[in-house]
């Protein structure tokens, strides 16, 4: 067995203490092994960083010899020594879906962060006590009693989030025996009727798609802070969500928190169960690459976002909008020239989920949804609205799910043949393996259930204008996005270059307010890291055109049918 104990003496500094005891069963040395990634994001966090001292000890307290083999794995001597302790802090400040946080209003720990393994036994008993307040509560899918968790093996402790603290309250739907828990953090008073509403009709289409849920009880954990935020992770029992602010929850922002509570949800299945032949099992200590992010984060994009219409908790202006919003982001990346879906996501190992050097690469969430979306209506269409990509994932399910086998490239691209014919390696090859434009095979596939693809205004006028997107950071205008050959492009600025004036004046409000009036001639002012230089410029040619997704006018009585296949 593997004993923890978990405390902290000053919250505000965000260090959390602990202390790690076990048996060394008469090893003369012994690894301990903290990961190096978490499931679900598929880039390298190198959690040892955040460790400020680690000592080990024997049963008497006397210091023992270790050495640090890498990044996060350490050998401690324990020749002679029946029982061995690892005292070590972990700084605890990145509040979001996947990491640790302490202050003085709660505790809040992603295991996977900050519990180390022996690699050699992985599957052993572990025992966490908290010294906590007396007035907190804790709150996790593992079962707590006084203060003290117990679990079975590594893989668990890393699937179940831990919060404590004196505010969280909870609420708890039943769906066929199967009781899912909504808990919240941060937020006094969730508008509880509306939200298990809502979340019982989508919950009830998820599972009745699939035909099962893989597991006995669900927890969905909300973050709630008082700033804006959007984060979500999935675990197989629970998810954490990150949303905010506050005040907006229940109104600006309510699509937000069920868009990614399907989301997750349809993780539950889809990666937690349905998983990648690379990662069973978990590797933590290294990269697990896979090229099949496409399916992990592409298709729960798509269907998080699908299922919420077809339990009627979103219309289909809610609907649209998530698509919309995916095209949007595509449209605006250049990296859809260069890196293919597939290769993105191999790549996030490499680069993360940050947008790296410009125009590397794309989304395997925006850019892979359009995909699947595409590959779901050729589906319905060849099948003559028989079937659609949730029989695909229906299979995968019952077939390597349920089996804990994992899915190959080869079998998700075959069970999509399999039930949409030849016509599907086209998306394949252009568009999840290939860089060819997306435009054209999304305004022949929409057109199977009369929806039509135009296109909108960009509102954005440096981007239609001129060709490059400005993000505000500290009251400066910094180029985030040019489009390649663009006027601003040719004009020599760069993505990290400021925008100073727009026709010798300082933007005040918003460069959309400063190009109020634009009379085809303009003068900008640009400043790098080593000079300032002005740029005049006259345009005749749009730049970063967008499309939208709307529906036809009139439709015949097959579009008409396979739409409701499709929404269904």
């Amino acid at each position: 067995m593997i004993k923890y104990k978990i405390s902290y003496k000053f919250p505000h500094q965000h260090f959390v203490d602990f202390e790690l005891s076990t048996e060394t069963k008469n090893q003369n040395k012994l690894l301990f092994q903290l990961a190096a990634w978490r499931p679900g994001r598929y880039e390298l966090a190198n959690f040892s960083q955040n460790i400020q001292f680690w000592q080990a000890y024997d049963e008497n307290g006397k210091t023992l010899n270790f050495q640090k083999l890498t990044k996060d794995l350490w050998e401690v001597d324990t020749k002679n020594i029946d029982q061995v302790v690892i005292k070590y802090n972990y700084y605890s400040n990145q509040l979001d879906a996947g990491a640790c946080y302490l202050d003085e209003f709660q505790l809040y720990i992603n295991p996977v962060h900050c519990f180390f393994y022996i690699p050699s036994r992985m599957n052993e008993e572990y025992q966490l006590n908290f010294d906590i307040p007396k007035h907190y509560k804790i709150a996790s899918a593992i079962k707590s009693n006084d203060n003290r968790i117990d679990i079975k093996g590594f893989d668990a402790l890393a699937e179940n989030p831990i919060i404590c603290s004196p505010s969280i309250v909870m609420e708890n739907i039943n769906v066929s025996g199967i009781n899912f828990k909504i808990v919240f953090q941060g937020l006094k008073k969730p508008n509880w009727k509306k939200l298990k509403k809502d979340f019982l009709a989508f919950i009830i289409s998820q599972i009745n798609h699939f035909g099962s849920f893989p597991v006995k009880e669900y927890y969905f954990f909300f973050q709630i802070t008082p700033y804006r935020s959007y984060h979500g992770v999935e675990h197989t029992t629970n998810t954490v969500i990150l949303l905010g602010p506050e005040s907006d929850i229940d109104t600006k922002h309510y699509n937000d928190l069920l868009g990614v509570s399907s989301h997750e949800l349809y993780h539950t299945w889809n990666i937690k169960s349905i998983r990648p032949k690379e990662m069973l099992p978990y590797d933590y200590s290294k990269e697990n690459y896979f090229r099949t992010g496409y399916v992990a984060e592409g298709v729960t994009t798509y269907m998080g976002d699908l299922m919420l219409i077809n339990s009627k908790v979103f219309n289909w202006n809610d609907f649209i909008a998530t698509q919309n919003k995916n095209l949007e982001r595509h449209l605006t990346y250049g990296g859809r020239f260069n890196l293919s879906v597939a290769d993105s996501g191999f790549d996030s190992w490499l680069d993360g989920y940050k947008l790296g050097i410009p125009n590397r690469k794309v989304s395997i969430y925006a850019d892979a949804a359009l995909c699947m979306l595409m590959i779901d209506l050729i589906i319905i269409n060849f099948s003559k609205g028989k079937h659609s990509l949730h029989n695909v994932m229906k299979e995968l399910f019952v077939n390597y799910g349920l089996k804990n086998i994992g899915y190959s490239e080869k079998n998700f691209k075959d069970l999509c043949v399999k039930f949409g014919g030849e016509k599907i390696n086209t998306i394949f090859k252009n568009h999840l393996y290939g860089s060819k434009d997306y435009i054209p095979s999304l305004k022949e596939n929409l057109e199977y259930v009369g929806v039509k693809l135009i296109e909108k205004e960009n509102i954005n006028l440096t981007a239609k204008l001129f060709g490059f997107i400005t993000q505000k950071v500290n009251d400066k205008y910094i180029v985030r996005f040019i489009e390649p050959g663009s006027i601003i492009d040719l004009a020599g600025v760069a993505v990290e270059d400021e925008l100073l004036k727009i026709n010798n004046k300082e933007i005040t409000i918003s460069t959309n307010e400063s190009l109020k009036g634009y009379k085809n001639k303009i003068e900008l002012k640009f400043k790098n890291k080593f000079k300032t230089f002005t740029t005049n410029l006259v345009t005749t040619k749009k730049f970063y055109k967008l499309f939208e997704i709307k529906k036809s006018e009139e439709i015949n009585n097959k579009q008409s049918n396979m739409r409701k296949k499709w929404l269904s």
